[in-house]
């Protein structure tokens, strides 16, 4: 039966067993109403776009919340969707609402919009991060997929990045099939 007003995150180990279930807060809230992605950043924390709720919500590996992001500017409205995490531990998500790809760090502060509304990209919907190659793959509602690269192989060793004014984003744009 589909309850679309509760969600919980739930680990198995490679036998198949249980091992974790994540539901609520430590107040007993429920931490996913509608969850639709999920990915697990370099430091073990469990990362969910939670569409209805507007955020994406944050819990370490035990569990515990850390934090839920609602979006940029504060108090704007977040419809996140795909959502993904890089070498450097950024969280990207596609943003619905604002047909961007926003840019958070591992504590939940926004740092940037890799895609905007003014590039060649339509609504942004999937993300993937290609560990290899440091390029992210952005799926679009129009039957796009894009390829960008912001981040050197220097950038992931160095576990920096400094976005550069003058530093273009690479890209390559592909219909999808």
């Amino acid at each position: 039966m589909y309850k679309y007003d509760t969600g919980k995150v739930t680990r198995y180990n490679q036998s198949g067993q249980l091992t974790q279930t994540i539901q609520n807060d430590t107040t007993g809230r429920g931490l996913y109403r509608e969850p639709r992605y999920i990915t697990e950043n370099n430091n073990g924390d469990v990362v969910v776009s939670v569409t209805w709720s507007g955020a994406v919500v944050v819990t370490e590996r035990g569990g515990r919340h850390r934090f839920s992001y609602k979006g940029h500017p504060s108090g704007s409205r977040l419809w996140p969707f795909g959502i993904c995490t890089d070498a450097l531990s950024h969280i990207l998500v596609c943003d619905w609402g604002t047909n961007t790809v926003q840019m958070i760090n591992k504590d939940g502060q926004f740092l940037s919009h890799l895609l905007t509304k003014s590039q060649e990209m339509g609504v942004p919907c999937s993300l993937s991060y290609d560990v290899n190659t440091h390029r992210l793959w952005v799926g679009s509602l129009d039957n796009k997929v894009c390829v960008y690269r912001y981040i050197t192989r220097q950038d992931a060793l160095t576990d920096e990045h400094r976005p550069r004014p003058d530093e273009d984003l690479m890209s390559i744009s592909t219909p999808a099939v």
